[in-house]
C-alpha cells in the first residue's frame, strides 16, 4: 500500500499533543522571530550566560542584519567577555550599531572610550559632539569631550568640560579623578588636592577616591602621606584583594619588604580558601628571587582553585621562567585540551619551545600569535628572545622595543631589551634600559650586572665600580660581581686585591675558570710559576671534572717546559670533554714546539687504524694537518668526525674555516658554521667564524654583530678585531672600523690578512 506524505501542518493537527515539543509547527513572523531571540539573548545576559547570549543576538543579526539594537547589545556581550579579540569585536559592533541608528548615544559614548584607549582625541571628540547636540545636558558626553581636550593638551577648555560633567552628575567619583588627573598635567597638584579633597566632603568613605588621592601623594614624593592613604581605604573594605594588593605594591616600590610581605601574608590569613593571597605571596617572593617559596604558594593557589586560570597561568609562568620545562609541559598540554586557541597558552607553548633550544620552532607560533594580537607584549618579548638566541640582534631590538611600548613597567622586558642594546654596542641606551629595570626592581641582580657591563663598556671604570661593590654588599655571595671587582683592580695593578676578589668568586663557584685563570695569570705575571701550578692543582681537588682547569694546568707545564706532564694535562682535559677545542689546539702546538709532530702523527694513525670513528685522534691529526698547511688532509678528517657525530661543533668550525679560506662553496661552510653554533653559542671562535662567512657572503649587519662577540670575548686576538675592522669598513662605519684595526696591529704587527688591514687602514686614514 502506497504511504501518504505529510505535511508538517498535517502532521501537527494528526498529534496536536506534540507541539510543546516541536517548535517548527508554528508559524512565526520575522519579528517574532527577533521578539523571542531578544528575550532570550536578554535573559542569558542578565544570567551572565554571556556565550548564549551572543548567538541569541547572532541570531537577530541574521534575521535583521540593520538591527542596530542587536549590533549594540552585541557589543555590551563582547565588553562581558574581555580580552582583545572581544574588544576588537565590540569596536566593530559599535560601529555598526551608529551606523544603522546614529542616535544611540551609549553606542557613540563607547566608540568615544575606544577612541580615547587608542589615543585618537580627535575621533573620541567627534562622538562626544553627537551625543552633545542632542542632549547638551549629558554629563557622559560632556566627560568624553572634556577627556579627548585634556589629551589634546587643551586643558583649559578640557577642564570646563570635566567641570560640567561634575555639575551634571556630582554622583560620579570618577570624573573627580580625571579633572585632578589634568590639574596634575597641567602641573597644579594643589588643585588636584583640592578637587580630590572636594569629592572626599561628600564620599569620605570612598575607597576610589581615598587610592585616587594616595597616588597624588606618591607622584609629588610624599610617601608617607600616601601610605596613610593605602592604609585609611583597606581599613574600610578589609576584604577587598585589590586594596592589599595596592599596599604590597607600595611598599615594594619604596623598599619595605618586609610591610609587603606582611600585608599578603594577612591577606592570606583572612582569606585560607582563596587562591588571589596565594598568587600574590607567590608573585612578592618571586620579586625578593626566593624561589623555593614562591613555588610553594603558586601551587597552594593551584590547590586552592584548580579552575583558576590566572593561578595555573601564574605557575605555568614561573615553571617556564625558572627553566622547569617538564612541569610546565604538563600544565600546558591540560590548558591546552581545554581552549588551544587562548592566545597565553599558546605563547607558553612557544616559551616552552624556545626554553628546550627550538627557536626555529617557536618564532612562527609567537608570530601567529602577535598577528592575532599585535598587542601581546609577552609574545612580543619572548619573539625577540628567540631571535636573540640565533643571535639576530637587530631583529631581537626592534621586538623587545615592541614589547616595551605595550609593557612599559615590565622589569624583565626591560632588562631583556638592556642585553640586547648592551650586545649591540648601543651601550647609553643599555644604562638608560638596565636603569628602569632596576628602578622597578632594584633587587634584580642580573640587571645590575648589565649596568655594570656597559659602564665598563663605556670605559667609565669608577662607576662600573661602584655598581659592582653595590652588588657585593647586596648580595656578598655573587661570584660574577667579585670576579668583575678582581678584573677592576687587576687593571688598576692592585694585584692582592685583584686575587682576593677572584679566590672569593672561586670559593662561591668552585668551577669558575674564568677566575682560576686570572688567578694563574697574576702569578705567572709576578714570577710564581710554581704557586701559580701549585693553585691550580689545588683547585682541581676541588673541582676533579673539570676539563678547563686540566687545560689551564697543560699550559702552565707547556711554559714550564715539562711537556709530559703538559700532554698528560690536556689528554685528561679532552678525557673529559672531547668538544674541548682548546685542548686540542694546546696538544697539537705542544707536538709542534717539542718537534714530536712525526711521533704524534704516527700515534694517531694508530690509533684511527684501531678505531676509525675515533673523534680525538681524527681531531688531532686534523689540526696538525690544518697547521701543516695539508687543507685537504684536515678537511678529510674533519669530515670524518662529522660523519660519526654531525654535531661535533670544533670539526664543524674548523672545517668551515678552511672551506671558506680555500675559496669553497660558502653556503656549505654557512651550514656548518650555524651547527657548530647550535651547538656552542657561547664559543667566541665560532662566532668569529660565523661573522667572517657573512663578511663573505656580504651580510655586513649579521658580519658586524657576531664579530662584534667574538672580540668582546677575544679582546686581546688580533685576528678577530680585523675580522670586525673590515666588516665596520663595509658596512660603512668607518671611525669603529678604524679602531677595530688600530687595535688590531697594537695587539700584533703580523697577523693572517694583517696585508689587508694595512691597507685598509690606510685608505681610513687618507679619507
Amino acid at each position: 500500500m502506497p504511504r501518504t506524505r505529510l505535511t508538517g501542518l498535517v502532521f501537527c493537527l494528526v498529534l496536536p499533543f506534540l507541539l510543546v515539543s516541536l517548535g517548527n509547527c508554528t508559524q512565526l513572523s520575522a519579528e517574532e522571530k527577533k521578539a523571542k531571540h531578544y528575550e532570550r539573548g536578554m535573559a542569558y545576559f542578565n544570567d551572565e550566560k554571556y556565550q548564549e547570549a551572543l548567538i541569541e543576538f547572532k541570531n537577530i543579526i541574521q534575521l535583521d542584519p540593520k538591527d542596530a539594537k542587536a549590533y549594540h547589545q552585541l557589543a555590551l556581550i563582547h565588553l562581558k567577555l574581555g580580552g582583545l579579540p572581544n574588544l576588537q569585536a565590540a569596536f566593530g559592533e559599535l560601529t555598526k550599531a551608529v551606523e544603522m541608528d546614529p542616535t544611540n548615544e551609549d553606542a557613540h559614548l563607547k566608540l568615544g572610550d575606544f577612541y580615547l584607549l587608542s589615543q585618537k582625541p580627535l575621533e573620541a571628540k567627534k562622538h562626544a559632539e553627537i551625543v552633545l547636540t542632542a542632549s547638551p545636558q549629558d554629563p557622559k558626553g560632556h566627560l568624553l569631550r572634556g577627556r579627548s581636550l585634556i589629551i589634546e593638551k587643551e586643558f583649559e577648555e578640557g577642564i570646563a568640560e570635566l567641570k560640567k560633567s561634575i555639575e551634571l552628575d556630582p554622583e560620579n567619583e570618577q570624573i573627580y579623578i580625571d579633572l585632578a588627573r589634568a590639574y596634575l598635567a597641567m602641573k597644579n597638584p594643589q588643585e588636584a588636592e583640592a578637587t580630590l579633597r572636594q569629592a572626599l566632603e561628600t564620599k569620605k568613605d570612598s575607597t576610589t577616591l581615598i587610592l585616587a588621592m594616595g597616588d597624588l601623594f606618591l607622584v609629588q614624593g610624599k610617601q608617607a602621606e600616601a601610605e596613610v592613604q593605602y592604609q585609611r581605604a583597606l581599613e574600610l573594605d578589609a576584604d577587598n584583594e585589590a586594596l592589599y594588593a595596592k599596599l604590597g605594591q607600595y611598599y615594594l616600590a619604596t623598599q619595605k619588604w618586609k610591610q609587603a610581605e606582611e600585608v599578603y601574608q594577612k591577606l592570606a590569613s583572612r582569606k585560607p580558601d582563596h587562591e588571589t593571597p596565594q598568587m600574590l605571596l607567590g608573585e612578592f617572593y618571586t620579586y625578593m628571587g626566593a624561589g623555593e617559596k614562591a613555588l610553594e604558594h603558586f601551587q597552594k593557589a593551584v590547590e586552592l582553585n584548580p579552575k583558576s586560570k590566572p593561578a595555573g597561568n601564574a605557575l605555568i609562568n614561573f615553571y617556564l621562567d625558572n627553566q622547569k620545562w617538564d612541569e610546565a609541559e604538563k600544565l600546558i598540554s591540560a590548558a591546552v585540551e581545554k581552549n588551544k586557541n587562548d592566545s597565553l597558552i599558546q605563547v607558553f607553548q612557544a616559551r616552552l619551545l624556545l626554553g628546550k633550544g627550538k627557536a626555529d620552532d617557536a618564532i612562527p607560533l609567537f608570530q601567529q600569535v602577535i598577528k592575532d594580537e599585535p598587542q601581546q607584549a609577552m609574545a612580543h618579548q619572548y619573539l625577540g628572545l628567540a631571535f636573540a638566541s640565533k643571535k639576530d640582534i637587530p631583529q631581537a631590538i626592534q621586538e623587545l622595543s615592541q614589547a616595551v611600548k605595550l609593557a612599559p613597567q615590565d622589569r624583565g622586558v626591560r632588562k631583556a631589551l638592556a642585553a640586547m642594546r648592551l650586545a649591540e654596542g648601543s651601550y647609553a641606551m643599555a644604562v638608560e634600559e638596565a636603569q628602569m629595570a632596576i628602578k622597578l626592581n632594584p633587587r634584580d641582580v642580573q640587571a645590575v650586572h648589565i649596568l655594570g657591563q656597559a659602564y665598563l663598556q663605556q670605559k667609565d671604570i669608577s662607576k662600573a665600580k661602584n655598581v659592582y661593590q653595590a652588588i657585593v654588599d647586596q648580595i656578598p655571595q655573587d661570584p660574577l660581581a667579585h670576579y668583575q671587582l678582581g678584573l677592576i683592580a687587576e687593571q688598576d695593578k692592585k694585584f692582592q686585591e685583584a686575587i682576593d676578589h677572584f679566590e672569593e668568586s672561586l670559593k662561591l663557584r668552585p668551577n669558575f675558570a674564568q677566575a682560576l685563570t686570572q688567578i694563574a695569570g697574576i702569578r705567572i705575571n709576578r714570577g710564581e710559576a710554581k704557586q701559580a701550578r701549585d693553585r691550580v692543582e689545588q683547585q682541581i681537588k676541588a673541582s676533579p671534572d673539570n676539563p678547563l682547569y686540566y687545560n689551564l694546568l697543560g699550559q702552565l707545564w707547556m711554559q714550564a717546559n715539562q711537556a709530559d706532564k703538559a700532554e698528560q694535562a690536556f689528554k685528561k682535559s679532552l678525557a673529559l670533554n672531547e668538544q674541548l677545542e682548546v685542548s686540542y689546539m694546546n696538544l697539537a702546538a705542544l707536538y709542534r714546539r717539542t718537534n714530536r709532530m712525526d711521533e704524534a702523527i704516527k700515534e694517531y694513525e694508530q690509533l684511527l687504524k684501531k678505531n676509525p670513528d675515533s673523534v680525538s685522534a681524527n681531531m688531532v691529526l686534523g689540526i696538525m694537518a690544518q697547521q701543516g698547511k695539508d687543507h685537504a688532509k684536515a678537511q678529510e678528517h674533519y669530515r670524518n668526525i662529522l660523519k660519526v657525530d654531525p654535531k661535533f661543533a670544533p670539526a664543524g668550525n674548523n672545517l668551515a674555516w678552511l672551506i671558506m679560506e680555500q675559496g669553497g662553496n660558502l653556503d656549505e661552510a654557512l651550514t656548518l658554521a650555524e651547527n657548530a653554533r647550535a651547538q656552542q653559542s657561547d664559543n667566541p671562535a665560532i662566532a668569529d667564524t660565523l661573522g667572517w662567512i657573512y663578511y663573505h657572503k656580504k651580510g655586513y649587519l649579521k658580519a658586524v654583530s657576531l664579530l662584534k662577540e667574538a672580540v668582546e670575548k677575544l679582546p686581546e686576538n688580533p685576528e678577530a678585531q680585523y675580522h670586525l675592522g673590515m666588516a665596520l669598513y663595509k658596512k660603512g662605519d668607518e671611525a669603529q672600523a678604524k679602531k677595530a684595526l688600530e687595535t688590531a696591529f697594537q695587539l700584533s704587527p703580523d697577523f693572517p690578512g694583517s696585508e689587508e688591514a694595512r691597507a685598509t687602514l690606510k685608505t681610513l686614514n687618507e679619507s
